[in-house]
């Protein structure tokens, strides 16, 4: 059977990767299995060392830098690789700590060195030697360093030429491997192959990686015909212009997509989406709020977004220092106060305003007021991720459907309790008065329910196994289906299931999802403006 894809000669990036048959958004192009797989040093006690899988994994008798989930997964790791790096890992060296801090590309290269077929594996990748080299920092020296160490851990001796090699080795690693990435550990592992590596960059790329289990899928995220380049983002592609620049530093090219030449923000970038027709089963339906946004034309609003959109990074390491929850929201409100122009212009969808919603929304959740956390995450899935992502296939854009869905069966049992002592709500009423009576008007599990359908509508499409989202949705709306006494909701729902371009089926789905979502969303931002406009720091 021909490969989907075809590594051919670009003509300025050296080689690139191309598609040889068309694929339409959300298919699935190829799997790919790694040459190298391995856990951050801060998750080797938390997930699984051979699949990855989060759990409370048993470490390794024998060097204890290495955990597995089953013995079928040591097993299988005993048999590729952990043999030979295990006696490696515990040669002159005694201290376990010391020697589960083992840098991860550190780890990596040792397994390279023990392992021909990975060495072999790496010999046809881009290291950027000379460029690595020739850059100020300490970025060369720090790369010699990891590279004796895994000479000696790995009995290859230190001569020079044995560190040269292995240097050489880790550079292609360091260039070519990608961050494996758990949606709810964050980035949890180190990811390698070669044939995937030779993939370029983008910054408005036409797929995507996906990991399920050891293995990445290349995952289509625009249109793409027969013969055009396969192109991934290597960093956050909703980042300004000089955070992706400063992440992109590390593999010696700048980059000259259409977003970076034009300093596009992502109003900008949406309203020329291939994919915003897709929008049409979405939260939001109506393509003309993309192709009209005023940030998409308005040079002000673009020069505001360009001057106040920044990195969201140092956000969520400020919130993850907080001690407790009024910490939290305290820099959470400081955080917000700073991006005062953008909100002012609603810019919402401008980094790290998403980001810092997004927290807004888990403080709610963690303080319990699960109707404030649903409307905030309604007005970030409306509001924010649809210009980020104009996809809705994206995993963004999936996990914001998931986090409303999820946040409903809080909301929903809670307003069952309400239903018969409710009065009914006042001019006068409070933001909680509003809210509850907001989701006492809407059919919470039939939204549920229908949110969850729509994950595993635009999950990819089935490849030996399911991304982990796709798992929690199904699990979630299996358990909704069981509920008795619902067999009217149950067969519009259906209905709309299976024909949901049917003009019954997309009034239902108005009705029963976007105008709730949308009520809710708006009950969100009067939310952020009485909690975090109109308060002091």
């Amino acid at each position: 059977m021909p490969s989907p894809l075809q590594i051919r000669p670009h003509p300025t990036k050296g080689r690139g990767l191309y598609a040889t048959e068309a694929f339409s958004p959300g298919t699935v192009i190829l799997p790919f299995t790694p040459l190298l797989l391995l856990p951050t040093v801060s998750h080797l006690a938390s997930v699984c060392s051979y699949c990855l899988r989060p759990g409370d994994p048993r470490a390794c008798s024998r060097c204890h830098a290495a955990s597995y989930c089953d013995a079928a997964c040591q097993s299988a790791a005993w048999k590729a690789v952990h043999s030979r790096e295990c006696k490696a890992l515990r040669r002159g060296i005694e201290d376990e700590n010391r020697r589960r801090r083992l840098p991860t590309p550190t780890r990596a290269l040792i397994q390279a060195l023990l392992c021909d077929e990975i060495a072999d594996g790496l010999k046809g990748l881009e290291g950027h030697v000379p460029e690595k080299k020739a850059a100020p920092g300490d970025e060369w020296k720090d790369a010699e360093m990891m590279a004796m160490a895994a000479c000696a851990f790995s009995g290859k001796g230190t001569t020079e030429e044995g560190v040269r090699r292995a240097v050489e080795m880790l550079c292609k690693i360091q260039n070519n491997s990608f961050q494996r990435f758990d949606p709810d550990l964050g980035v949890v592992g180190l990811f390698l192959e070669p044939s995937l590596a030779m993939a370029n960059h983008s910054c408005v790329p036409n797929a995507a990686v996906q990991f399920i289990g050891r293995d990445a899928l290349l995952v289509a995220e625009n249109p793409i015909r027969a013969g055009d380049e396969v192109e991934l983002a290597y960093t956050f592609y909703t980042d300004p212009l000089s955070k992706r620049r400063e992440a992109l530093a590390h593999y010696h090219f700048v980059c000259q997509c259409p977003r970076c030449r034009g300093n596009l923000n992502v109003y900008q970038v949406a309203a020329t989406s291939p994919t915003v027709n897709l929008n049409s089963q979405s939260l939001v339906p109506d393509v003309s709020r993309f192709r009209k946004h005023p940030a998409a034309s308005s040079l002000d609003k673009q020069s505001i977004a360009n001057r106040y959109g920044e990195s969201a990074d140092h956000v969520a390491s400020a919130v993850a220092t907080a001690d407790s929850l009024p910490e939290r929201r305290r820099l959470l409100r400081r955080e917000y106060g700073k991006r005062k122009a953008l909100v002012e212009e609603e810019l919402w969808a401008v980094a790290p305003l998403p980001d810092v919603l997004f927290r807004i929304s888990l403080m709610y959740g963690e303080e319990e007021k699960f109707a404030f956390a649903l409307a905030i995450a309604c007005f970030v899935a409306t509001a924010c991720d649809p210009y980020q992502y104009p996809s809705p296939f994206h995993p963004v854009r999936l996990a914001g459907l998931f986090t409303i869905a999820n946040l409903t069966t809080h909301t929903a049992a809670a307003t069952a309790l309400l239903a018969n002592s409710a009065t009914p709500v006042s001019k006068k009423a409070t933001l909680e008065q509003k809210t509850e009576e907001a989701l006492r008007e809407i059919d919470q599990v039939s939204l549920c329910q229908m949110l969850l359908i729509m994950i595993l509508r635009y999950s990819p499409d089935k490849c030996g196994a399911e991304p982990s989202l796709a798992v929690k949705a199904k699990a979630l709306l299996d358990d909704i289906e069981k509920l008795a006494g619902r067999e009217e909701e149950m067969s519009l729902i259906d209905e709309w299931r299976q024909d949901p371009n049917g003009e019954k089926s997309r009034a239902f789905f108005e009705f029963a999802v976007v105008r709730q979502v949308d009520a809710l969303a708006r009950l969100g931002r009067e939310i952020l403006t009485r909690d975090f406009e109109n308060t002091v720091a």
